[in-house]
Order: C-alpha cells, then sequence, then structure tokens
C-alpha cells in the first residue's frame, strides 16, 4: 500500500529539522513493518493553525487522486489541531477509504469510535493552543507592564540590543522621518531615503512604505509602554521623538482620508481607459482561456483589447513621460483661468513646509509649533492641489518626479497610484481595430494623449 508519511514541526528555531528527523525515523519504521511504501511530506517551521501547508495540501491532492492509501503521523496533533480541518480530514479519508496510523495508535476513522478519539484528541490539542496563546497573551502584557521593551526576536530600530539606549544614526533617521512626514513628504520618499542612505531594517531588508508606517507608529518611539495599539504609560527607555511629535505623526499615518480609495482594483486601466467608439469608460471581459482577460467596451461592444498588452504599452509611455525635464510642470498644469496663480501658490507652501523642518531640526520650533504650523500648511496646499488637478491628488506624485529615476520610481508604485497618476497626465483611448489582424498588438489603436501639453513621446 502507498501511505504519505506527514511530517510537521512548528518552530524549527536553528534550521536543522532535528523533530522532523525523530519524527521520520518513527514513521518510517511503523511503514516497514507494515509493508506500506512510504512517501515523505514535509512541512518545517509550519503551524497547524496559522497559513498555508503546501505539503500537507500536495497530501490532500494525491489522496483525491487515489495514490495514497494511508497517512502516517508521529502523533494526530502533528496532522490537525483544528476541529473544522480534521471533519474535513474525516470525510475525505471516509470516501477514499484511507487508513490512518500514528506511532500512538491507529485511528480508524471508518467506524464511530474512531472517529470520536480523532476528535478528542483534536479538542485536547485546540485546548493546549488556547491555553498556550492565553499564557502568551499574558506575559506579553506582564513585560510592557513592567516597561520591558521587547524580549526574543529582532531587536526594535532605533534601540541597542539591550534597549535602554538608542542606535544613534537609526535614531537620527527616525526624527528626521517625523519631521519630514509633517513637511507633507510620503512614506514611500522615507523608504527611499533610507535605502540610499544604506539603513536596513534590524532584518537587513530594505525599506518600504509600509514598513516605514508600520515602525513611525509604534508607541515606543514617543516613550510609552504598550501592547499592540493600546498605551500603558511612559517608558523606562528613551525615546526617539517627543510625545506631542509622535502623536502628531500617529494620527496623520492613521487618517482614514489616506486610505487608497479602490483596495479591490486588479487591473490598470479597468475605468480609466476610454472606448474610441463611442467615449464611455472601459470595463474588464475575458476570452475563453482564463489568462487573455481584455479590456472591452460594456456599453457599444466596440472595442475589446488584451489588458496586458495595453497596459505594458501605456505603463511605457507614460514612463517615458516622467523622465522629461517638463514633466512637474506638465503634470501641474490646470485649464483654469488661475492655473498660474495656484501653481504659484503650491510652490510656496512646499517651500514652507521645508522651512518647517529645516527650522525644526534646528530647534526654532518646538513640537507643538511644527505641529500646528504644518497641520494648517498641509490644508491648503491639498486645496489647491485639488484645484490643479482633481480632488484625487497625492503627495507620491513630486516624490516620482522628484527620484533620481522617476521611472523606476513610477514602476514602484502601488496599482492604484498608478492608475491616480495616469489619470492626472494622459487620457487613455482604445480604438476599434476594424477589418484585418486583430490578433496582432497595433500601438497605435491605442492613443495615449497628454492632458496638459506633457510630451508622451512614442
Amino acid at each position: 500500500m502507498e501511505a504519505a508519511v506527514y511530517l510537521r514541526q512548528s518552530v524549527d528555531r536553528y534550521g536543522d529539522e532535528l523533530a522532523i528527523t525523530r519524527q521520520r525515523e518513527d514513521c518510517l519504521r511503523l511503514c516497514q513493518g507494515r509493508g506500506w511504501t512510504p512517501h515523505e511530506y514535509v512541512d518545517n517551521d509550519t503551524s497547524a493553525t496559522k497559513g498555508r501547508r503546501p505539503a500537507y495540501e500536495r497530501m490532500l491532492d494525491d489522496i483525491r487522486a487515489g495514490h495514497i492509501g494511508a497517512v502516517v503521523v508521529w502523533d494526530l496533533d502533528r496532522l490537525h489541531r483544528r476541529p473544522m480541518e480534521l471533519e474535513h480530514f474525516i470525510d475525505l479519508a471516509d470516501d477514499r477509504h484511507v487508513a490512518l496510523a500514528s506511532i500512538g495508535g491507529d485511528a480508524d476513522l471508518s467506524t464511530d469510535n474512531g472517529r470520536l478519539f480523532a476528535r478528542i484528541k483534536g479538542a485536547v490539542a485546540r485546548a493546549e493552543i488556547e491555553r498556550k496563546s492565553a499564557r502568551m497573551k499574558r506575559a506579553a502584557r506582564q513585560r510592557a507592564e513592567a516597561g520591558i521593551l521587547w524580549r526574543g526576536g529582532p531587536r526594535p530600530f532605533g534601540y541597542t540590543e539591550t534597549g535602554d539606549g538608542l542606535v544613534e544614526n537609526e535614531a537620527a533617521a527616525l526624527r528626521e522621518a517625523y519631521a519630514a512626514l509633517l513637511a507633507n513628504k510620503s512614506l514611500y520618499s522615507v523608504a527611499v531615503q533610507w535605502n540610499k542612505a544604506g539603513i536596513k531594517t534590524t532584518k537587513g531588508n530594505p525599506w518600504t512604505g509600509r514598513s516605514v508606517k508600520q515602525t513611525m507608529t509604534r508607541p515606543r518611539y514617543g516613550g510609552f509602554r504598550f501592547l499592540g495599539d493600546e498605551i500603558l504609560g511612559k517608558a523606562d527607555w528613551p525615546a526617539v521623538v517627543s510625545e506631542e511629535m509622535w502623536r502628531a505623526v500617529h494620527d496623520l499615518l492613521r487618517d482614514p482620508s489616506r486610505r487608497i480609495r479602490c483596495a479591490d482594483r486588479k487591473y490598470l486601466l479597468s475605468g480609466v481607459a476610454h472606448c474610441g467608439k463611442c467615449g464611455e469608460k472601459v470595463g474588464i471581459g475575458a476570452k475563453a482561456r482564463p489568462d487573455s482577460v481584455v479590456y472591452t467596451c460594456r456599453h457599444c461592444h466596440g472595442v475589446s483589447r488584451l489588458q496586458a498588452e495595453v497596459d505594458n504599452w501605456v505603463v511605457w509611455r507614460v514612463a517615458n513621460a516622467l523622465t522629461q525635464p517638463d514633466a512637474w510642470q506638465a503634470l501641474m498644469s490646470s485649464t483654469r483661468e488661475d492655473a498660474a496663480e495656484l501653481r504659484q501658490q503650491h510652490a510656496e507652501f512646499r517651500s514652507r513646509l521645508d522651512v518647517l523642518a529645516t527650522d525644526f531640526a534646528d530647534g526654532v520650533l518646538t513640537p507643538s509649533q511644527l505641529r500646528t504650523a504644518t497641520t494648517r500648511i498641509r490644508r491648503h496646499l491639498a486645496e489647491v492641489e485639488s484645484q490643479l488637478y482633481g480632488p484625487h491628488a497625492h503627495r507620491y506624485f513630486g516624490d516620482v518626479i522628484d527620484a533620481d529615476d522617476p521611472r523606476a520610481a513610477f514602476h514602484k508604485l502601488s496599482l492604484d497610484q498608478k492608475r491616480d497618476l495616469i489619470e492626472a497626465m494622459v487620457t487613455v483611448t482604445i480604438m476599434p481595430v476594424g477589418r484585418g489582424n486583430k490578433k496582432v498588438f497595433d500601438p497605435l489603436m491605442v492613443e495615449v494623449l497628454p492632458r496638459n501639453g506633457i510630451i508622451c513621446r512614442p
């Protein structure tokens, strides 16, 4: 009989797979004693309660396909720790007549007593997990209340291994970043600056906008003891910035208006590009093959073009346009009669924010003064940007234009950010192909025209 030997270790701290090795030896001995042919499925350093278990899922596929007649585990809790998952396995094993054996004894899932035994083992395992979780949460709260900065794992960015001192270059980078965010800079720009300076996370990874946000909203940097998002009181460790500055940045980054508007968008130009026949916005359709998603007009059904080909063409055109010397000015252009005056105001407000950041760094301004001034200027700046290029202006537009390599900066944006920038810069129109070879992509049938004079050279 073909037997699946399932081996799992929740945590492999040293990468030596010792627990897996012990399980393997016992399980293979059991297979040999019964004359079964073993096939190993190994999930090392994988919890049975969190995340995917690739080897386990592959084993289930092989059972469904009829390749496996028995499953061997060291103990039943290596197989499941969630009752729901166990029930699914029981149904599958019963349907495919699969035997279940463990070093501690067999569980005949074809009988009510065997299923009862498996369920009891599963319930005990689940209770053990819940007790362990409760102990860990209580210990974490006790450490937080006692003012212990952290215990185990990578050290917090900005702090020494002992937790009672600062790593000065990291702390300085944090202070500059807090001031920059209050001066209307983006999380992306902070990540770019840190990466260019060779500053890594304490795991040795490059920074992203998301990891910068996760770091800078941690209450520890304002000198607070905390557990999750709950602040428990003042800490004994040194604060990186003042309480007032930390709260100002925390409130700014948690502002709901900063969230991406269309989190469910999957395609770059859906609802952005126009139909060249009727002028309406195109949507998504699909052909017979699942990999052939197309942009199509749902109003007149006059155009249909492969999504990937259109996206590649438009991205290439826009990315090239961003490298033009007048890209920033053209992006800020407007058909309003007062456009020139608005652009002047925009430049003045950006300059004021830069001055405020410098004054704070030099000790001229207090955190309270900086917060009050930047809040007012950012409000005025948002109003001007909305008038200049629509209600969805974003501060990362300037970060892309000002980057050393605008093309690379554009490619690093999220899908929604690219959509915003494309809408601000160009009008995309998918033209009807007419007669001829419709299988060959013709870039001339996808118009990419500047909204306000920016050059989009093919």
